[in-house]
């Protein structure tokens, strides 16, 4: 029985005196075509000196094995450290790109790649405005989006499979992942981290702090209902929404017996912050429900929801400034070097200056928001919500709702409100659209 070194055969001395026992009993002889000193090594187990060498061989075998083992684990421990991406499947959203690392070699870096980026970002926005892991695998599916081995066969220039799919595991694997932004985490879902605590990054965050806290959110919802709906005892269903126009505090509810015997339920202001003399507005609990229900139908029901995603930013001055100190340590160690070694640096030199370039065109990214067109109306899930559920559309669309001053005369409880959008109306970009269509 031939192989080429002792290593090919067993890595263990347990293995090696199984092997000896087996080549004895059926009268085999053991070749190993580069022995110790390079050359061929024949054991013959008629010898009990074959027995020995083969141990001390063995022994030798395995204390190299874990050798190697330990100089691996250690060196990938290091390049993790620096934040070099240690290889192996391509995240979702992202690309393999060359990148120079502190220690001034170059290593592989997870760049963004801008088509899958887009569409695990629109994912995101789908689970965090209340679709299930299932709504989401099938909005993927309906619209054809290429699947994550398909994106891996694509930058590997390999052969897409046409029936590759997505399934809810993998939806609800790419939705929850710290992967997203930009962390090395191991196949158990953790995260890697540096002494201090801190993350060690492996590529570029596709979202900011601010939308993996609402995906976290989204998910305890999921796992607990109750977690979904207000918690503070004195909420109600425009909680954070209707304000008191004098001190722009929140409105509570009240309720006050009528000389009738009847309740009347109210929203009223009892802040602190008024001054003395100012009014104390309260208006109609229902009549006011119902005026902010119809305004947000005209206002948004008609139009396709949106999901604000925030994309975070980059900061590259710091690493400029780094690789302009390795510019000028390199230059430096340039001047006292020849030959081979003088070849090496000036290589090294050339890839930090590239690099250096190449992040001096953008210095800074700035962060922005991208706003995920869903398919739903917003009419459609405000039918479909209960009284939570519709105070988190008007939390999301930040509407606000003020309560004017009372008159001393009875006026009706729509003219003393203000429904107010504080981000983009679409009703406003609807028009404004088609203003500047009928110009051209």
């Amino acid at each position: 029985m031939a192989w080429q070194r002792i290593d090919r055969a067993v890595r263990s001395m347990g293995d090696m005196v199984d092997l000896g026992r087996y080549a004895k009993r059926h009268g085999k002889r053991l070749v190993f075509a580069s022995g110790p000193g390079g050359g061929v090594l024949e054991l013959d187990f008629t010898s009990p000196m074959s027995e020995l060498i083969m141990l001390i061989l063995a022994f030798a075998a395995q204390l190299e094995g874990q050798t190697i083992l330990e100089r691996n684990q250690g060196a990938a421990k290091h390049l993790q450290s620096l934040g070099r991406w240690p290889g192996g499947p391509i995240p979702y959203g992202f690309q393999p790109v060359r990148k120079t690392f502190a220690d001034g070699k170059e290593g592989w870096w997870l760049g963004e790649h801008h088509p899958t980026a887009k569409i695990r970002r629109a994912a995101i926005a789908r689970f965090i405005a209340g679709k299930s892991y299932s709504a989401v695998t099938a909005w993927l599916n309906d619209t054809k989006a290429v699947t994550p081995a398909n994106h891996r066969a694509r930058l590997m220039k390999r052969t897409e499979n046409p029936q590759s799919s997505w399934t809810e595991t993998t939806v609800r694997s790419m939705l929850l992942s710290p992967i997203v932004r930009g962390y090395l985490v191991k196949k158990d879902g953790t995260v890697l981290r540096n002494s201090d605590g801190s993350p060690i990054m492996q590529g570029v965050a596709l979202i900011d702090d601010s939308t993996w806290h609402k995906i976290k959110e989204a998910e305890a919802a999921r796992a607990n209902p109750k977690l979904s709906a207000p918690r503070r005892k004195d909420a109600h269903d425009l909680l954070g929404v209707l304000l008191c126009g004098v001190c722009d505090h929140n409105m509570h509810t009240a309720v006050a017996t009528n000389r009738d015997g009847s309740r009347r339920h109210t929203f009223t202001c009892n802040s602190k912050a008024h001054n003395d003399g100012e009014p104390y507005p309260a208006v109609k609990q229902q009549e006011t429900i119902d005026y902010v229900d119809k305004e947000f139908r005209e206002r948004f029901g008609m139009f396709r929801r949106t999901q604000v995603v925030r994309v975070a930013g980059v900061d590259n001055r710091p690493e400029i400034a780094e690789l302009e100190e390795t510019v000028k340590e390199l230059s430096t160690r340039l001047t006292t070097l020849r030959g081979t070694a003088a070849d090496a640096v000036a290589s090294q030199l050339q890839g930090v200056s590239d690099r250096l370039d190449a992040l001096r065109i953008k210095p800074i990214v700035p962060p922005h928001i991208e706003e995920i067109e869903l398919d739903t109306t917003w009419g459609e899930d405000w039918d479909k919500a209960d009284a939570a559920g519709r105070r988190e559309i008007l939390l999301d669309l930040n509407v606000r709702v003020s309560v004017g001053a009372p008159t001393g005369w009875r006026r009706p409880v729509s003219e003393r409100l203000t429904f107010e959008i504080r981000r983009p109306d679409p009703e406003a970009d609807a028009l404004m659209e088609a203003a500047h269509q009928a110009n051209l």
